[in-house]
């Protein structure tokens, strides 16, 4: 199952979260200290937790409430946490093997739990097709059969054709023992999908404190056993750390020098080669694992000889080796939560809940464990996690972002996916990261032109510079081109710069996340006359930008980048070239190639005039746009 999205209700500081989408790979809560990040990934962590946790109403529930709510009924019943699940293809088979296709009528699954620890769900089950499923599995085609309500109604139909004197119809036994074989005889559909679904819902994997490896481990305490969750001592991450390297400790203290030998430089390359993986500061580092012996006296005079387990960095660019304690603390957090996140690795793929990861890493360390997150923990399991540092927020993913405000009661916090906070304590990761990332790349001018992506950038560049060798209208050469990286970062992009520069935007129509860049000119973000559509240049009211050339232009360009020979005569009916290229090829294709393939040959190509005079228009109506 994939969590689409969770709602947080009366726990610590929060009233009512309001519904909060989930990201399919990584999702962001940003906020200031204290804002309810923590409370709130706390929450959902309970859902399901993959240690033995649970909700604690003397303790979570907000206190200014308790009093008021509990006259008005028990506090227990009271739900914290709701999540709806969108089902996949494993989880549709497994209900389907029970219970046939098509009972399932929708595949999102919504379960709650109130702090007594209880769950409700729902899920759209159909009971008629479930019958249909049960007669033609046993060739059972009698009206009053297939017609039956429910497998209820079926199984007491059954019985009493069974009953009847001289009835002796196989089918109708065979489609009895399927019936209660399953559980059906007095259960509707819903019932027992519903316990299949319970069964795999996503645990969630919650890291919060990583304790810090030690540096030196007596091995008497190393092998000890011992249930902690991950991060909670720092045995339990020297534990986690051998089991990452797959050792054990009995093999690093084997008293045959060759064979400890080997296991112990075995152990050092593999960490090394994990953990600098994603440490980019300083990548000359080495770790070194030894075993030491020390001669121990007792009280009673007894002499014991105990053996310690050394973790040192050697630097390899000097030969200088320490104590991993010695090391910065932020390569020591790093290092430590490497070790207990291998934990995480041998479970079946937990949703991962990371509670302000990274703090103590350096602006561009954060950017190395950002890639962390993505390539080796989102690759397996979605990942949400909590921050107020800019260099964990990703400027070229911001639609990932979530804001959080505490507004204080009777509100609470609140969760927002539009970053239009009105509280600037609360947007200035979002500002500081993207405002590295525009310092990163170029300089804004005052009269900016903010486009979807480098494709649209690359049209309206070469498509402007044909235009005016042809005597056509073209760009203002005062315009700025600011690729947003997609439709839904757009509002972003505008919301946390617009205020300060004079922006115009362009955009394709019938655009995914549409609807939030048209609610711009509503919200104040971005005058109406300055929202440019892509159709606003064609007679069409579903238009990208590369509907601007002629359709033929166009599939001269496409056929040039992928040395293909599709026909205009080819393509199905449609309004937009690229979306009916795609239904002649049964699959999407890199536009930014395309536009690419202009970029280089364009000199070499014609157009045709209903192409030019298109780029024309559009670009008259970019130019009065300005200063407006």
């Amino acid at each position: 199952m994939i969590l689409k999205s969770f709602r947080v209700k009366k726990f610590r500081n929060v009233v009512d979260s309001g519904e909060i989408s989930v990201d399919e790979m990584v999702t962001c809560l940003v906020g200031k200290n204290e804002a309810g990040k923590s409370g709130i990934l706390e929450a959902l962590y309970y859902f399901n937790p993959s240690y033995d946790e649970t909700f604690n109403v003397d303790e979570h529930y907000p206190r200014w409430l308790v009093v008021s709510d509990r006259r008005k009924g028990e506090l227990a019943e009271q739900t914290p946490i709701s999540v709806t699940l969108t089902l996949e293809s494993e989880d549709i088979e497994e209900v389907e093997s029970l219970v046939g296709s098509d009972v399932l009528t929708g595949h999102e699954f919504t379960v709650s739990k109130n702090y007594a620890g209880k769950r409700k769900w729902s899920i759209s089950c159909n009971d008629k097709q479930l019958v249909k499923n049960i007669c033609a599995n046993n060739s059972l085609k009698e009206k009053e059969f297939v017609n039956a309500e429910d497998s209820k109604a079926l199984f007491a139909l059954l019985s009493e054709a069974k009953e009847k004197e001289g009835q002796d119809d196989s089918n109708i036994g065979a489609a009895i023992k399927e019936i209660e074989a399953k559980g059906l005889e007095g259960a509707s559909a819903w019932s027992v999908v519903n316990p299949i679904l319970i069964k795999r819902l996503p645990s969630f994997f919650r890291f919060t404190s990583y304790s810090t490896l030690p540096g030196r481990i007596d091995f008497r305490e190393l092998s000890s056993t011992s249930e902690e969750g991950p991060g909670e001592s720092g045995l339990q991450a020297a534990r986690a750390l051998l089991a990452l390297a797959g050792t054990e400790p009995e093999q690093l203290a084997n008293d045959n020098y060759e064979l400890r030998k080997g296991e112990l430089e075995a152990v050092q390359i593999d960490l090394t080669n994990q953990v600098f993986e994603y440490w980019k500061q300083n990548p000359q580092l080495e770790v070194l694992i030894d075993v030491d012996k020390e001669t121990q006296r007792a009280s009673n005079g007894t002499t014991a000889v105990s053996r310690f387990l050394d973790i040192r960095l050697r630097d390899k660019r000097t030969g200088y080796s320490n104590n991993f304690t010695q090391r910065s603390s932020g390569f020591q957090w790093f290092f430590s939560f490497l070790a207990a996140f291998s934990e995480f690795e041998n479970k079946s793929n937990p949703i991962v809940l990371l509670d302000e990861p990274a703090l103590t890493l350096h602006g561009k360390a954060q950017a190395d464990f950002l890639r962390f997150i993505n390539e080796r923990l989102a690759s397996e399991s979605q990942v949400l996690y909590t921050t107020h540092s800019p260099f964990m927020v990703e400027a070229d993913r911001l639609e990932r972002a979530r804001i959080v405000e505490d507004k204080g009661p009777p509100l609470g916090a609140v969760v927002s996916p539009d970053i239009l906070s009105s509280d600037p304590d609360s947007l200035f990761p979002l500002q500081a990261a993207l405002g590295y990332d525009i310092a990163q790349s170029l300089f804004v001018g005052s009269n900016n032109l903010v486009v979807e992506g480098t494709s649209d950038f690359i049209y309206l560049s070469v498509m402007s510079s044909l235009c005016k060798v042809s005597s056509r209208s073209f760009l203002d050469a005062k315009w700025r081109i600011l690729p947003a990286g997609g439709a839904t970062n757009i509002p972003t992009f505008v919301s946390l710069i617009g205020p300060h520069l004079d922006i115009t935007v362009l955009a394709d129509s019938d655009t995914k996340g549409m609807q939030r860049v048209t609610n711009m000119s509503h919200n104040g973000l971005l005058k109406p006359s300055r929202l440019i559509l892509a159709n606003a240049a064609i007679e069409s009211n579903h238009a990208d930008l590369e509907d601007l050339f002629s359709e033929g232009d166009y599939l001269k360009i496409y056929n040039e980048t992928f040395g293909s020979s599709i026909k205009l005569s080819d393509l199905p009916g449609g309004n937009r070239i690229v979306k009916r290229i795609e239904a002649k090829i049964n699959t999407s294709f890199d536009h930014g190639e395309v536009s690419e393939t202009l970029l280089r040959s364009h000199l070499n190509m014609s157009f045709t005039d209903t192409t030019m005079d298109r780029f024309a228009k559009l670009f008259t109506i970019i130019n009065n746009t300005m200063g407006s």
